[in-house]
């Protein structure tokens, strides 16, 4: 009768101590990072409703820059997200014959270690026919 080759290996069942420890420090720093990027897309959320409200029931073909800044303004301050856009310079307006379109182009970044940062990249556009076309 011959014996089995690697016989151990049959006792040798579940997980170890070092791979429970490493899959656990995975699951955790997932999580960090999970929890540091959550509120920085729900800031993200607030300025595209802001610039939704900002024009909601305004005159689009006289709507100014300094009527729609004050709008999204007072709506970001209400979700404590007024600081995050430069409005001079992440803020754009344009207007043709037919749409009003708001764009607002910014970053933000998120430190999560020592010298380790993310940093996120927006993009909103929000296009509105201007009545009678």
């Amino acid at each position: 009768m011959r014996k089995a080759p690697f016989k151990s290996t049959r006792n040798q069942a579940g997980w170890t101590f070092w791979s429970l420890l490493f899959i656990s420090a995975l699951g955790v720093f997932t999580a960090y990072i999970v929890m540091q990027m959550v509120p920085v897309y729900a800031m993200n959320a607030n300025i595209k409703n802001a610039m939704e409200l900002s024009v909601e029931e305004m005159d689009l073909r006289r709507v100014t820059r300094a009527q729609i800044v004050r709008g999204m303004q007072q709506q970001l301050y209400l979700d404590s997200s007024h600081k995050v856009l430069d409005y001079k310079k992440d803020l754009k307006i344009q207007r043709s014959r037919d749409q009003l379109i708001i764009e607002t182009k910014y970053q933000s970044e998120v430190p999560i270690f020592n010298n380790i940062s993310l940093l996120f990249k927006f993009d909103n556009r929000v296009e509105r026919d201007l009545p009678g076309n």
